[in-house]
């Protein structure tokens, strides 16, 4: 009983706010969907981008909070070795996945004979968004990660849903400052 009482009492305050924050991202991509539907088939990828954060940051919650546990990585900043080996691995998976999302969501459009933006702009924009709101998410991860195990608090029961709410808020802000700046350049 006290494992089930210490989960719900962790966890639950989380989900509450979680909520609040899932409400917000929406009501920004409410307000931002006439900016970025500018774009040809740009609608497309946002499912993706706001997926493969939580995915691969989901994933990489798992692997910190379990090696935290372990005892393979010490809830410190400085000279952790596995700590940078998760993180270069987060980073070179969102890389490798936002590209080809970006490929895919470019294919789809011409398969299904939607108008495209093009092949090179879903890439810019799938990775941009990428390495801005991965590295801002990584950061908050471990931070939240060993904040909580310094405080004796399950980061199990808490980094997932703070993440995948920040991960769904900055994803879309970061996919809409990504958009930005690709019709700068282009």
């Amino acid at each position: 009983m006290s494992i089930f009482r210490d989960i719900v009492r962790q966890s639950l305050p989380i989900l509450l706010i979680c909520i609040f924050g899932e409400i917000l991202a929406g009501i920004f991509l409410l307000n931002i969907e006439t900016y970025i539907s500018v774009l040809p088939g740009l609608l497309i990828l946002v499912p993706a981008t706001m997926g493969t954060r939580g995915n691969i940051l989901g994933i990489f919650s798992a692997r910190l909070t379990s090696a935290l546990h372990l005892g393979t990585i010490k809830p410190i900043f400085r000279r952790n070795i596995p700590l940078n080996s998760n993180i270069k691995t987060g980073i070179f998976l969102s890389v490798l996945i936002s590209s080809f999302s970006g490929l895919v969501a470019h294919f789809a459009c011409v398969f299904l004979g939607f108008e495209s933006m093009g092949a090179l702009n879903f890439v810019l924009i799938a990775l941009m968004t990428a390495i801005f709101s991965d590295s801002f998410l990584i950061f908050v991860s471990v931070l939240v990660s060993f904040t909580s195990f310094k405080r004796n608090i399950d980061p199990d029961n808490i980094l997932i849903p703070i993440v995948t709410t920040v991960s769904d808020f900055t994803s879309i802000m970061f996919l809409f400052v990504s958009v930005y700046l690709v019709q700068i350049l282009i």
